[in-house]
């Protein structure tokens, strides 16, 4: 998904920075995020706190590298991305705080995601991969087989977008796993698949007409739906769970982690996550892993086939698979 600084990112990014320049203290909760709606949300629990905060904004694959280099000296406290691959990564290399998860109403989806050990919370979902094509073009089934040998197809590189690993993953797992699936995203190579560096770039090649077909993340794909009535969004069956997660550094000191865990709970108050629906941002299009608030935005998930690719199988599978990919598929 694309990582846009908003104004109010740009502000507490800039509080930062200039407070690191004139050597004042670190703010009491550093935040690395790709999801949207983080800055927002982050002014939101220092005014009703009063805590001092910061969110420096980047892609999922930019941040999983960062917190990865920063290892046992992290420079900050809470991540806030998309997809639990990365964080199960992060969780077996001892990064995250365990057993700090808030006991929620969780939906059946939430349940089915939380981590046996408390590493991380999910804060919402939407969908790897949706079906994005023009109205004339649209397909009158929503099934993978068509999907992958339609040709003309796009879909954002797997290397650089943290959700575009776990469509690929979810690819893969319905054409039999790794390494058996690779025949099949070979024949999409073959047929002429786009692989742009994000799922924004994907949209603008479906615009201009270079494909005519796009698969990716649900929000995206909704989003460009609604606002240009010449495409038409299919959901797939299965449909791939695409979770976002916020979790702790286990590194933090321990005066740091009332923040932290407050935080946590924060983002998943129902309040919260209505204000997260109410954003302008495609981050909106979520459906929430609580069982209030309901999302009206976007279909009942419960009429949905779901799946969710292990994440403790492909987690650790992500840079021998994405090299291939880039290697064999998306040369």
């Amino acid at each position: 998904m694309r990582v846009r600084l908003t104004g109010a990112a740009l502000f507490l990014t800039v509080l930062w920075c200039l407070a690191s320049l004139a050597g004042t203290q670190r703010p009491e909760l550093v935040v690395y995020s790709s999801v949207g709606a983080a800055p927002v949300v982050a002014g939101a629990y220092a005014r009703e706190t009063g805590r001092t905060v910061s969110v420096l904004m980047m892609s999922t694959g930019t941040l999983l590298a960062r917190v990865s280099a920063e290892a046992r000296h992290p420079r900050w406290d809470v991540i806030w991305f998309e997809g639990d691959d990365g964080a199960i990564a992060l969780d077996r290399a001892g990064l995250l705080a365990r057993h700090v998860v808030p006991d929620l109403d969780w939906t059946s989806v939430g349940r089915s995601v939380l981590p046996a050990d408390g590493a991380y919370e999910p804060t919402g979902f939407t969908l790897a991969g949706v079906f994005l094509s023009r109205r004339e073009l649209a397909p009158a089934t929503q099934d993978w087989t068509h999907a992958m040998e339609a040709g003309r197809v796009g879909m954002a590189d797997p290397a650089l977008s943290g959700p575009a690993y776990q469509l690929l993953v979810g690819m893969l797992s319905i054409r039999g796993g790794w390494p058996a699936g690779q025949s099949a995203l070979q024949r999409m190579a073959a047929e002429g698949l786009l692989v742009a560096p994000s799922n924004p770039a994907v949209l603008v090649a479906l615009r201009a007409g270079r494909i005519d077909s796009a698969i990716v993340q649900s929000s995206a794909g909704i989003a460009l739906s609604r606002a240009d009535r010449r495409f038409v969004v299919g959901i797939p069956t299965p449909a791939f769970i695409l979770p976002s997660i916020a979790a702790i550094a286990s590194g933090q000191p321990v005066a740091r982690r009332p923040a932290s865990v407050g935080f946590l709970h924060f983002v998943m108050r129902p309040d919260i996550q209505v204000m997260r629906m109410g954003g302008t941002d495609t981050d909106r299009l979520f459906w929430p892993v609580t069982t209030r608030p309901a999302q009206p935005a976007l279909p009942d998930p419960g009429g949905i086939v779901l799946t969710h690719p292990d994440p403790a199988i492909w987690g650790p599978l992500q840079a021998e698979v994405t090299g291939w990919f880039d290697r064999v598929v998306a040369r």
